[in-house]
């Protein structure tokens, strides 16, 4: 590594290559157009290969540069699939945006094994192990790099019938913490975006859920998939260089409390 951060700046610019896992649709999808748009060659992995596919192809229709790839990230060798072709047909990725997940609902009392393994697999086992792959990919090609792990509101408060998903979101906040320790020597950043409500597809939520978790957002509005997009993407960008095992919360203000007056 050079001690040099131009250089290592330098080395990562002439090498926009990135990874989105869970790209195929809704939060990854805006984040794969948005880094495409920012000049980034894009390796979209997604368990729903056709989607995966879909999705490159439409960017490549627009003189972007992408290719889809089938990867269920709970799986090790399709991880190992994912950066290998990533490798071979886009170069060395040095940005990996890990925003595969998924967020069933299942009481406490009734959750099994299953459902457990299926979660925390997913959310937390899938994100560390494409985190430690884009590590070494960085680290042997001797080039710089950056990380973008994508967590959860739910990380930070509680919700009914998601304590295995509350549960790898917190993991993964605390998870970027200690990447950021062991990856920041290396030349790679590792942070993390936190969405609140997003309406990434059309029902989602009722629209009485909808309606009571606005009056909770002081500002007044669900997410857009492209509010989570703009900050990864600044986080992938130089303008953070200086930010490590930071935990961004994009939620209109959701966490902020509750709007209860005591009187008056």
């Amino acid at each position: 590594m050079s001690s040099d951060p131009k250089k290592s700046d330098d080395r990562m610019a002439a090498h926009r290559v990135a990874v989105v896992t869970g790209g195929g649709r809704g939060i990854g999808a805006a984040i794969v157009r948005r880094l495409a748009a920012d000049g980034y060659a894009i390796a979209i992995g997604d368990y729903l290969a056709d989607e995966a596919s879909a999705m490159a192809a439409a960017l490549t229709a627009e003189g972007k540069t992408a290719i889809g790839v089938g990867c269920d990230v709970r799986r090790l060798p399709d991880i190992a699939d994912l950066f290998a072709k990533a490798k071979a047909g886009l170069g060395v990725p040095t940005v990996l945006v890990n925003n595969a997940g998924i967020y069933p609902n299942h009481p406490a009392l009734a959750m099994t094994e299953e459902n457990w393994d299926q979660v925390l697999d997913t959310n937390l086992k899938g994100s560390f192990f494409c985190a430690q792959a884009l590590a070494r990919s960085v680290t042997e090609a001797g080039l710089t790099g950056c990380i973008v792990n994508v967590a959860s509101t739910s990380a930070f408060s509680a919700r009914v019938g998601a304590c295995h998903y509350s549960a790898s979101k917190a993991a993964v906040v605390m998870m970027t913490k200690s990447l950021a320790q062991e990856f920041g020597p290396l030349g790679i950043r590792v942070n993390c975006v936190a969405p609140g409500l997003v309406e990434a597809k059309e029902g989602l939520v009722t629209e009485d859920y909808r309606r009571q978790f606005i009056s909770m957002v002081p500002s007044g509005r669900i997410g857009r998939v492209d509010d989570i997009a703009n900050v990864a993407a600044f986080l992938a960008s130089p303008a953070a260089d200086y930010v490590n095992g930071e935990t961004i919360v994009v939620d209109g203000g959701f966490l902020t409390g509750r709007s209860l007056q005591r009187s008056s």
